[in-house]
């Protein structure tokens, strides 16, 4: 079981697939965790990305895309669970290019499906604490009061980026660059939406409905 998650800021994608992966005994995999181990690596492609890294550039989407499939392949053949990259479309449609052409594409692409309202309740309620870092929400995990941290009586402040507007814009641009992966894989029949609001576990069944259990 091949599977690429993908969902906008707030679905809780990587969360998600940490728990498919785990209910699937399969490995959660993100972008970090392929870059590490492709630094690491002492392969070409590496001696590629510590050039890019030490001149202080990013690295290119096309080397991205070569480190994923060099480590996608070297995985279990049970399969893996990947958080899709959040805006880059045409890295994520590369690596199922890639996997292909060795005959193990990706089984399936599950789009976490927020409306923009909800998105906005979840990000724009956040609240953080000055002093000691812990993490409100308003709705999700309010504190007694709007303005002060339950644990040590600090002061409550709205990131910038949670503000909003930001959201809003991080919302818009997330879902541009990443329509074109999303039809990429519904083109393939392969695309599977499901509503990220509902239970963990109702949204991993519904991703995986149709794929065998491992023994």
């Amino acid at each position: 079981m091949r599977l690429v998650i993908f969902g906008p800021p707030g679905s809780e994608r990587k969360a998600i697939a940490s728990f498919i992966a785990a209910r699937r005994s399969v490995p959660a995999i993100t972008w970090s965790d392929i870059i590490k181990v492709a630094v690491r690596a002492g392969t070409p492609l590496s001696v590629r990305a510590r050039h890019h890294m030490n001149v202080g550039e990013p690295l290119p989407e096309q080397l991205l895309a070569s480190m994923a499939h060099d480590h996608l392949t070297r995985l279990d053949a049970t399969g893996f669970v990947l958080e899709g990259p959040p805006d880059h479309a045409a890295r994520a449609t590369a690596i199922d290019v890639m996997l292909a052409g060795r005959g193990t594409p990706i089984d399936r692409a599950v789009d976490l499906t927020l409306s923009d309202a909800e998105v906005l309740r979840r990000l724009s309620g956040r609240r953080l604490c000055r002093a000691c870092g812990k993490v409100w929400h308003l709705r999700f995990a309010p504190p007694a009061r709007s303005d002060t941290c339950d644990n040590c009586r600090g002061e409550l402040f709205q990131r910038h980026d949670d503000s909003p507007a930001r959201v809003a814009l991080g919302l818009r641009t997330y879902r541009a660059a990443m329509a074109p992966a999303l039809d990429h894989y519904r083109a393939l029949d392969k695309l599977v939406s499901v509503d990220a609001t509902l239970p963990t576990g109702v949204i991993s069944s519904a991703a995986t409905a149709g794929f065998p259990y491992p023994d």
